[in-house]
């Protein structure tokens, strides 16, 4: 089916984090950025200025946002780089679909390139999956 390709975003699947991969790595769970959203790693920035250099380096970890560009939509872990440079590293099949649509339903923050924050109701299913 077209629309699974693109859940996978051209990664092999063995090369990305699943849910038991990420909470047994503490070097991703260090870095996870709760309060990121896809806006803000997706807005302009010029790296000449300091303070677009001082925003990147805020925002540089990991972030969970909603690919809803598929069927189902999947909630995926995003690396940002210190260099502005993002991929996606983990998909995350074990989140209740109602929670996924809920948040595309009714999203808390406006979507970039049919990416969507996570909700509040995600962050705290993921945390306490994650055991942090």
């Amino acid at each position: 089916m077209e629309n699974d390709e693109k859940c996978d975003l051209n990664l092999h699947m063995s090369d990305t984090y699943s849910l038991s991969d990420i909470r047994e790595t503490p070097d991703i769970l260090q870095k996870i950025k709760w309060d990121i959203t896809p806006q803000m790693v997706m807005e302009p920035r010029f790296l000449s200025r300091p303070e677009d250099m001082q925003r990147l380096k805020e925002l540089s970890g990991y972030m969970f946002y909603i690919e809803s560009q598929c069927e189902p939509p999947a909630l995926m872990l995003l690396k940002v780089g210190r260099t502005d440079i993002t991929s996606t590293v983990g998909k995350i099949d074990e989140i209740p679909v109602e929670l996924v649509r809920k948040a595309l339903e009714n999203p808390e923050h406006k979507p970039v390139n049919g990416m969507y924050a996570i909700t509040g109701e995600i962050r705290e299913w993921l945390k306490r999956e994650l055991g942090v």
